[in-house]
C-alpha cells in the first residue's frame, strides 16, 4: 500500500517537469539522432550531424501537493563531411533547470515556474561569462476533469542571438481509452495511439526547439543557431517493467545548424559545415526509464 501511495504521488509530481505536461516522464533517458544531407549551395558536399541527449530528473514532492523540480539536460552535436577531405566540429551544452509546481487546494489550477542556467557552446576555449546563457517557463495549467487539460504560458531565453521570447499554448486531452493529444505548442505536440496496453504507444510527434552555441576564438566567436523542427512518426515500447526503447523516423522542417558572425544576424561560411543544408529525413532511437501516470493508476 505504501509503494502503490508513494508511486503514484511521484508520478503526479514528476508530470509538472516537462514543458508538454505530457502522461509520462523519463527520469533517466539517452538518444541519439541523426541525419545527413547536401549542402543547398554545394551539392556535391554532403554533411552528416550526430545528436547526443542525455537527461535526468530529480523531483520533490510536499504534502500540499506543490513539488520542487530538479533536471540536468546535455546535449552534444557532431556535424562534418561526409567527403574528403574529412572535417568536422562539436558544440555542447549543459543546462540545469530549476523550478518549482504550485498547486490549488481544489487542484483546478496548476502554476509551473522554472529557471534554466546552460552553458552552450563548442568547449574549445575556456568557459567564461558570454557562453552562459540565462532563462525561464512559466506555464499556467487549468484542469477541469481528468480527461482534459488547458496551458498558456511564456518561454524566454537569452540566446547568443539575444532575447529569444515564445508564447506557450496546449491543450491535453484523453479522446478515449487508447487515443490522446498533448503537449504545449510550438514547442511539442503529440498524437498517440495505445496499440498495446502498457507495453507498446505508437503516433505522430511534432517538435520546435530554437537554440544557438557560442564559437571559441578561433571562430571569430562567431555563433551557431539552429533552428529545429521535425514531423515524426514514433513507436515506444517497454522490453522490462519501467524500461522502454523508443525510435522515430520523420521529415525536417525546419534549417540545420547555421553560423552567424558575432552579434549580428548575418550568416556566414568562415565554418562551411554550418552553412544551409537541402531538407532531409531524420532517425531517432534512445532508452530511458519512463513512469506513466496512466498504466501506475491502474496498478
Amino acid at each position: 500500500m505504501k509503494k502503490s501511495a508513494f508511486l503514484l504521488g511521484t508520478l503526479l509530481v514528476l508530470l509538472s517537469s516537462k514543458i508538454c505536461a505530457q502522461p509520462f516522464v523519463d527520469v533517466v533517458s539517452f538518444n541519439y539522432q541523426t541525419f545527413s544531407s547536401a549542402y543547398k549551395n554545394n551539392p556535391n558536399w554532403k554533411n552528416k550531424t550526430d545528436n547526443y541527449f542525455l537527461n535526468f530528473f530529480l523531483p520533490k514532492a510536499f504534502k500540499n501537493g506543490n513539488t520542487l523540480l530538479i533536471r540536468l539536460n546535455t546535449e552534444n552535436i557532431h556535424s562534418g563531411f561526409l567527403t574528403s577531405p574529412a572535417y568536422s566540429y562539436e558544440l555542447s551544452s549543459i543546462s540545469l533547470p530549476l523550478g518549482f509546481k504550485f498547486v490549488t487546494s481544489n487542484k483546478k489550477w496548476e502554476t509551473v515556474v522554472i529557471g534554466i542556467p546552460k552553458i552552450a557552446c563548442d568547449f574549445r576555449d575556456k568557459v567564461d561569462e558570454h557562453d552562459i546563457q540565462y532563462g525561464g517557463i512559466f506555464l499556467q495549467h487549468f484542469v477541469p476533469n481528468d480527461k482534459l487539460k488547458i496551458k498558456l504560458g511564456l518561454y524566454y531565453n537569452r540566446e547568443a542571438f539575444g532575447d529569444f521570447w515564445m508564447p506557450l499554448v496546449g491543450i491535453d486531452w484523453k479522446a478515449s481509452e487508447r487515443f490522446s493529444i498533448y503537449g504545449v505548442l510550438p514547442s511539442n505536440y503529440r498524437m498517440e495511439y495505445i496499440i498495446v496496453k502498457n507495453k507498446m504507444y505508437a503516433g505522430l510527434n511534432f517538435k520546435s526547439l530554437t537554440r544557438s552555441f557560442r564559437l571559441s576564438k578561433t571562430q571569430d566567436y562567431d555563433y551557431v543557431r539552429y533552428n529545429e523542427m521535425q514531423l515524426k512518426l514514433f513507436l515506444d515500447c517497454f522490453v522490462y517493467k519501467k524500461l522502454l526503447m523508443f525510435a522515430e523516423v520523420g521529415y525536417s522542417l525546419g534549417k540545420n545548424p547555421l553560423q552567424f558572425n558575432y552579434n549580428t544576424k548575418n550568416e556566414t561560411i568562415q565554418n562551411s559545415v554550418y552553412t544551409l543544408l537541402k531538407n532531409y529525413p531524420i532517425f531517432n532511437i534512445g532508452i530511458a526509464y519512463r513512469i506513466r501516470l496512466d498504466l501506475d493508476q491502474k496498478e
